[in-house]
């Protein structure tokens, strides 16, 4: 049932797109009654005035057929000027939009027969007979169509809005998406949706190009939430001949692709984050809310999956993350890739609760690219990626501690295999998320992560770690000296987690003098890893480590 509120809202959108017509012929009457009422002289009443004779009848029906057909003919023209614009911005498939657009239908079909209906009624007009009934309804029909020709172009031309598109394109989808459940025809509404999906996308990629930014938002925003939240809940009651799919519905696709998405049942998934990657190859570097709003998109389609538990799906948002990242790398674009790893770390975070491997999975992802970023001449990428490693660690510890301990291993594992030849910026960056995360652990008094995360800190140059903690302890303002990504200097430390320095200070003395320290072992998985510990780090000290499969 429909809530009142809602009914409401849509009589009133009803009532604002009709008043312009209305009005249109409320005028034409009242000034028709106005002069009539002047120009009743020698003649007894209104009513008399405008009763036609035989001669009259037909020169105003000859009249009523030729405007109308002229009007509408000029509407029309109009009409289809705007989808022809509208179609050659975005794409020539939503030009279906407009062909199987009820209204369209309606309104012409009202005007065709009208004007046929005034031809008819003038051939029923004698010399000395006028068809009362037949010309009053032929007056109607004509004041209904005029009436309804203004708030047509209106509506046209609002249909033909970005914003009103995609929102029609979705509801459709949702549309095509409830037929496909326990119907016959798969194949038909499954073209349809995957139809629906292109036309969504070639609107994002044209917009793109044309640097419509906000359009390109909205599109890749609409594309997310049909995925998180109508395709994934549907997902469950299809059978397998809805993901049975081949060269026809993923074009230019190689044959492991579709056997790893039959097997998997996600080609819908990845046909729209395969967009999602085209979109993030062409958008200007300076554009990143683009970039963001795919990474919003993505992470919210994974902590969906997860919640269903589908685990297919949760693990290819990972992968895709990850060509995320690598396209921000081949594109030599920073802010992709800090806005990218941000989302990324939202989604290891959600994933805490159900998939904890899947956590410890996208750390490894997200330390093995930024050292690819620190690699490539962008240092600063590799210590924002370690100060999400280390902002997850602190987060996993009220899911489960174990999790924290392997990703302070990773850590420390990274600073031991990046000190002998490490860039400056990069190392610093990746030095003060290790030292933050130990700052935090010693304030919760977590005994065995400090031991892991100190042992780490002891094996860097003395000199080196002692510049770093006197910046950290002297600096008096948080924020970073320029304006970009950062907001936060890597060396700033919150006054509560400032007072630990001291006692990292004698801990770091403990462990150089070889005082008393027991290691403890990496822990074991909670359940079973995507990516074992072991192969992470493996993976991470390869030299071919991140390169194309």
């Amino acid at each position: 049932m429909i809530p009142e509120r809602l009914l409401r809202g849509q009589w009133k959108r009803w009532m604002s797109t009709a008043l312009p017509g209305v009005a249109l012929v409320a005028v034409a009457l009242m000034l028709t009654v106005l002069f009539g009422s002047l120009d009743r002289s020698g003649i007894h009443s209104l009513k008399e005035l405008l009763s036609p004779d035989p001669n009259t009848a037909a020169g105003t029906l000859g009249l009523i057929g030729g405007a109308e057909g002229v009007t509408l003919s000029i509407v029309l023209m109009a009409v289809v000027f705007g989808i022809q614009m509208t179609s050659s911005r975005y794409s020539p498939r939503i030009i279906g939009l407009f062909t199987r657009n009820v209204w369209n239908a309606l309104v012409l079909g009202l005007a065709l027969v009208s004007i046929l209906y005034t031809f008819l009624v003038r051939a029923e007009i004698k010399p000395n007979f006028v068809p009362t009934w037949s010309v009053v309804a032929a007056l109607v029909l004509a004041l209904v169509n005029f009436a309804i020709l203004l708030p047509y172009v209106g509506y046209m031309f609002e249909v033909m809005r970005a914003e009103t598109l995609v929102g029609s394109i979705r509801r459709q989808a949702k549309r095509e998406l409830a037929r496909a459940v326990g119907h016959r025809r798969i194949d038909r509404h499954r073209a349809s949706l995957l139809t629906c999906i292109s036309q969504v996308t070639d609107i994002a990629l044209g917009s793109i190009v044309l640097g419509d930014v906000p359009v390109c938002v909205l599109t890749i925003d609409v594309l997310g939430q049909f995925l998180a939240d109508d395709y994934t809940k549907a997902k469950a009651r299809f059978g397998p001949e809805w993901f049975a799919v081949g060269h026809s519905e993923l074009q230019g696709s190689s044959d492991q692709v579709i056997a790893e998405v039959n097997r998997g049942h996600t080609f819908v998934e990845y046909l729209v984050m395969s967009s999602f990657v085209d979109l993030a190859g062409i958008t200007p570097i300076h554009r990143k809310e683009a970039v963001h709003e795919i990474a919003l998109a993505t992470r919210d389609l994974g902590l969906a999956a997860i919640e269903v538990g589908d685990t297919e799906v949760a693990e290819l948002c990972v992968r895709f993350f990850n060509t995320y990242l690598r396209v921000a790398l081949n594109r030599s674009a920073p802010t992709f890739a800090s806005t990218t790893m941000n989302e990324y770390r939202r989604l290891a975070i959600g994933a805490l609760e159900w998939r904890p491997d899947l956590a410890v999975d996208s750390a490894a992802h997200l330390l093995r690219y930024g050292r690819h970023f620190d690699e490539a001449g962008m240092p600063a990428i590799f210590g924002a990626a370690a100060e999400d490693v280390a902002d997850l660690a602190i987060e996993a510890e009220s899911h489960d501690p174990r999790v924290t301990r392997r990703l302070a291993h990773l850590l420390v594992k990274q600073l031991a295999e990046l000190v002998p030849n490490a860039r400056p910026i990069g190392l610093n960056g990746l030095f003060k998320a290790v030292v933050k995360l130990a700052f935090w652990a010693m304030a919760e008094e977590k005994s065995d992560l400090s031991e892991i995360l100190v042992a780490g800190i002891a094996a860097a140059p003395p000199d080196f770690v002692e510049s770093a903690l006197s910046r950290m302890e002297t600096m008096q303002s948080g924020l970073f000296w320029e304006v970009n990504e950062r907001v936060i200097a890597f060396d700033w430390v919150e006054e509560p987690l400032r007072a630990q320095i001291p006692r990292l200070r004698e801990a770091l003395s403990l462990a150089k003098a070889g005082g008393p320290r027991r290691r403890p072992a990496e822990p074991e998985a909670a359940r079973p890893d995507l990516v074992s510990p072991e192969a992470e780090v493996r993976a991470i000290h390869s030299p071919t480590a991140g390169k194309g499969r």
